[in-house]
């Protein structure tokens, strides 16, 4: 990275760190990487925030969210991925995650159902997964369904190539594990998360992408 992007990105994750702080805790600060936690209405779990700057392409960012091949790579503790459904013209998918547990813990699997688009003028673009319909995979007695996802991710070119990639979410694993354990939990997956994706976006299977619907700002 130029000595300019990164004077740019140190001063971009300052700011961000001072946008983000009002109404959520900061839990981690680290390697480019920032972690809030929030409460949860109606939930002992807690929210979390996440947000790094990388170089990179729109397209790559999309491309490599929709590469469930690629998903253990880079998200926390994720074992696979299986797409049930897709509609490309809208955007749209059905997934099923699941993710390792360390024993004698059961492991979990998470059913979402989301959408992508992109802001016209901003050229933002936005992912939103929630529940999906258990009908389209019901649960399996060696796993442990989650339940309350809310998962939103937002990519924000900042000019000079460099993209914010945030995310904010909840989930309830269920299961006998104590609130206080799964928010530490929860503090640590979004961050190896981030620092995971920091590595893998530059690799050329992903930039090298086109992604249709996808506009890239203007150098």
């Amino acid at each position: 990275m130029r000595k300019f992007d990164k004077v740019w990105l140190a001063l971009l994750c300052w700011v961000s760190v001072s946008v983000y702080a009002e109404g959520w805790d900061l839990a981690i600060d680290r390697h480019q990487v920032q972690v809030w936690t929030g409460v949860q209405e109606d939930s002992a779990i807690k929210a979390f925030r996440a947000r790094t700057v990388v170089h990179s392409s729109l397209a790559a960012l999309v491309a490599l969210f929709y590469d469930v091949d690629a998903a253990p790579d880079w998200i926390d503790h994720c074992q696979r991925v299986l797409a049930l459904h897709r509609n490309e013209a809208q955007h749209s998918y059905v997934l099923l995650m699941e993710t390792h547990m360390p024993w004698p813990l059961a492991n979990r699997d998470t059913l979402m159902q989301g959408h992508w688009w992109q802001d016209p003028q901003t050229l933002v673009v936005h992912l939103e997964a929630r529940d999906a319909d258990p009908a389209f995979y019901p649960p399996r007695p060696s796993f442990i369904r989650t339940r309350q996802l809310r998962s939103d991710w937002t990519f924000r070119p900042l000019g000079h190539g460099l993209v914010e990639v945030s995310t904010e979410g909840h989930v309830d694993p269920r299961g006998h594990l104590p609130a206080w354990a799964i928010n530490i939990v929860l503090q640590e997956a979004p961050y190896n998360t981030m620092r995971n994706l920091q590595s893998i976006i530059h690799e050329q299977r992903f930039q090298s992408v086109h992604v249709a619907g996808v506009r890239e700002p203007q150098p």
